[in-house]
């Protein structure tokens, strides 16, 4: 009976240990993945608006109750937000005051969604304070992660706002790592707790052998007694042994693996974002032909040879740099020196000039610029004959990658911990009691007796 007892608890606590696992480290893949829709959102927000800034210039206002800005009239005009749509998957809408005036959202019948009204909590954030809203939206069903930014005319009033919108739901690669990494902690967790019972039962079988020739009660003094006292530790030990080997192999393969490949999954995505972004900003910026000059980068008739306003309005308010290279020699870059400068005349790697330059083909991977790890993404640029004369480049420090997995490693670890320890307490004050019952029989049996 003491036997299956002490089974019987092992498997309870080796059960809440695996769900405290199991919802921990799902709740904080799931934050991780949630962070990285918003940081997709925001740069889709953000050069959205400087997209429709640079095709049309000028100024926000409303004439005749109509949304311009600079001379060309926004309602009706859905040019820029198909693009987004076509280009990143993402919804956008422009909104005079509360009213849908332009949006590439279509219903169940195909037709725009115009004339519809933002939500009041949305509009009291956004019309009235004038601050940014962001949280979760349902649209046409599904839920979308959105951010709505307000208009302001010349004078700082607001007139409207801006929104984009992203799903929320986990689908295609990124909804098959999650699911892996679910079904993993599952059969790793039920794998280590089976072995873990097979060997505190094959413990116990032995150490009650002889619990029966123990005269001395567990919490008096005596040989006998610490004897016992060891065996009761040992068995509980043998119960934190299996929730290491749980948490450990959980931790490598979950973390280790399927995380870190969703993490790099999802920043290959949001490079692939903004560079469709970024080429979509420099043909509203600089409209004309890329060439070379007299040793100058040109876009149409824009130098681009340390000009860094395209570049730092690719990388503003978002953790990517940008460069533009005239051949394989950095002429403009967002990457600053600590004192500052930037690392204009550096030369791209060898294996960057012979995929792009050489061959002509996209390089997405892991890259050093300027003495710092990222994952780039460059592309060729080309002239009006097709000649390739340079390429621009995309991408994020490692370290920020790392810190990501760092800080879910840690945040998990931390919890894991605190149950290992908590299971440990409970299983051996359990033992401690359970063997102490003993005592309590022997005493009643003996005076029973007599």
């Amino acid at each position: 009976m003491l036997r299956e007892k002490l089974l019987r608890v092992s498997i309870v606590l080796i059960a809440l240990f695996t769900a405290t696992i199991f919802f921990v480290t799902d709740n904080k893949v799931n934050n991780l993945v949630d962070k990285n829709v918003s940081a997709k959102l925001n740069s889709i927000s953000d050069l959205g608006l400087d997209i429709i800034k640079s095709k049309y210039g000028g100024e926000w206002s409303v004439k005749d109750g109509k949304l311009f800005i600079g001379q060309k009239m926004l309602n009706n005009n859905f040019e820029v937000v198909d693009a987004l749509k076509e280009k990143t998957g993402s919804l956008a809408t422009l909104y005079l005051g509360k009213e849908r005036v332009v949006t590439s959202i279509l219903d169940k019948d195909g037709e725009r969604t115009v004339g519809y009204a933002v939500p009041d909590d949305v509009a009291e954030v956004v019309l009235k304070k004038g601050d940014v809203y962001e949280g979760t939206e349902s649209i046409l069903g599904d839920k979308y992660a959105v951010k709505y930014v307000p208009i302001k005319n010349s004078v700082g009033k607001v007139i409207g706002m801006w929104s984009v919108g992203m799903p929320k739901s986990n689908n295609g690669s990124q909804g098959n790592n999650i699911l892996v990494m679910r079904a993993s902690i599952v059969l790793i967790s039920v794998i280590c707790g089976i072995l873990g019972c097979i060997v505190l039962l094959l413990y116990t079988k032995k150490f009650l052998k002889g619990i029966d020739t123990l005269k001395v009660a567990f919490l008096e003094s005596g040989s006998n007694n610490k004897k016992t006292q060891k065996k009761v530790l040992m068995m509980s030990l043998l119960l934190i042994s299996t929730f290491f080997l749980i948490w450990f192999i959980i931790q490598g393969y979950t973390i280790g693996n399927v995380v870190s490949r969703l993490e790099d999954n999802n920043i290959k995505d949001r490079i692939n974002t903004n560079a469709e972004l970024g080429n979509m900003l420099l043909e509203e910026q600089y409209s004309g032909s890329w060439s070379v000059e007299s040793n100058i980068l040109f876009k149409g008739i824009y130098s681009l040879n340390n000009n860094y306003s395209a570049v730092d309005k690719i990388s503003l308010n978002s953790e990517f740099v940008s460069a533009f290279y005239m051949g394989d020699t950095m002429v403009a870059t967002s990457i600053k020196s600590e004192d500052g400068t930037r690392p204009v005349g550096t030369k791209a790697p060898n294996k960057i000039i012979e995929t792009v330059l050489k061959q002509g083909n996209e390089y997405v991977g892991e890259t050093t610029v300027h003495g710092k790890k990222c994952v780039t993404k460059y592309m060729p640029l080309k002239d009006i004959n097709g000649k390739i004369i340079g390429m621009w480049t995309i991408g994020i420090e490692k370290i920020i990658l790392s810190k990501h997995i760092t800080n879910l490693r840690k945040a998990i670890t931390q919890i894991s911990m605190v149950a290992i320890l908590i299971a440990f307490t409970v299983f051996l004050y359990l033992s401690i009691v359970m063997v102490s019952d003993i005592k309590n029989f022997n005493v009643s049996l003996h005076t029973n007796i007599n």
